[in-house]
């Protein structure tokens, strides 16, 4: 993308730095994304292996290192510039020439990458929580774009019905599972536990806000019990695996259950105990108090509902999280 920008010695070395700081950058984060065995110690309890999660969290709560886009944007725009500060003079002293596809191109990408980088720094882009979807459509967005806006962690909708949080991974996937179970009212995907204030997408797949993809629904629990829910959540994703759901990798996939009430807490810890039970590695899905969830963008809800794939409650198809 940058070789047509490239012109001169000058130039080049902007280039190959921009190269070298882009590789430095993904080394960097991709450390942060691999488990490491002296950050995780082999815990003896699941009550132990929580304070353990929670000390993690609070660790990784403190400054982050820049995201993979964050610096390819930021070389992207530098060599751009370098571009236009030779172009520049030169179309000036000289009159229009050939050089003006080079500098069209640098314009280009300069633009670009200040854009990306605005969107991810959440600058433009910001959610408009009273647009989105609402009870009409099956959706729980609008609501809790409400809940969000006043910095709330309810319990209970204005009709008597419990609220749910978890996060499995791509929260297109998780959401379309979870609509399918009689007794779940409605339904939103968005995003939790982190601590950047109403984060849009492109921040959270930063990797660097603490949040995760999540799910927030409505439940009647004398149709589905809150067990049945998280023994749900735990059968989409590989329990022992952290920071991964599938093919997804990133702090943004961290798996959880995050409850809103002390039974719910409860019914959360035996359910991990049993799963536990069946699984010879750590089971290291999160199991945390609920946080304020801020509602994704309206085209990720029911995503893979309105792509045409069948929400119906007990439909039996495979859930394609990407189809």
């Amino acid at each position: 993308i940058l070789a047509p920008t490239v012109h001169g010695s000058h130039a080049r070395r902007v280039y190959m730095l921009a190269v070298v700081v882009a590789a430095a950058g993904f080394a960097a984060r991709a450390r942060t994304l691999t488990p490491e065995s002296s950050r995780w110690p082999q815990p003896h309890t699941l009550a132990r292996r929580r304070q353990l999660q929670v000390a993690m969290l609070e660790e990784e709560a403190g400054p982050s290192l820049p995201s993979i886009p964050t610096v390819l944007y930021t070389a992207l725009g530098a060599t751009a510039v370098y571009g236009l500060s030779e172009k520049v003079p030169r179309l000036l002293s000289d009159g229009p020439s050939e050089a003006l596809a080079p500098l069209a191109l640098d314009v280009f990408f300069f633009g670009f990458a200040c854009v990306s980088l605005a969107k991810g720094m959440g600058l433009i882009g910001k959610i408009d929580y009273a647009a989105l979807d609402g009870r009409d459509v099956g959706s729980l967005a609008k609501e809790a774009g409400a809940w969000a806006a006043a910095g709330e962690v309810p319990t209970q909708s204005p009709d008597g019905f419990e609220v749910a949080t978890f996060a499995g991974g791509c929260f297109w996937g998780t959401e379309l599972h979870f609509q399918r179970i009689p007794g779940v009212v409605a339904t939103c995907v968005g995003y939790t536990q982190g601590g950047v204030p109403a984060p849009t997408y492109e921040q959270v797949c930063s990797g660097t806000t603490g949040h995760t993809e999540a799910l927030q629904l409505l439940f009647d629990p004398s149709e589905c019990s809150y067990e049945s829910l998280c023994a749900k959540l735990l059968s989409t994703v590989d329990p022992t695996a952290r920071n991964r759901v599938g093919n997804d990798r990133g702090t943004q996939y961290r798996h959880g259950i995050y409850s809103h009430t002390p039974e719910q807490a409860e019914a959360a810890r035996r359910a991990l105990e049993l799963e536990q039970a069946k699984q010879s590695a750590p089971v290291v899905t999160e199991m945390l108090p609920a946080r304020v969830f801020y509602p994704a963008e309206n085209y990720h809800q029911r995503y893979l509902q309105k792509g045409g794939q069948n929400a119906a409650k007990n439909a039996p198809e495979k859930v394609r999280c990407y189809g």
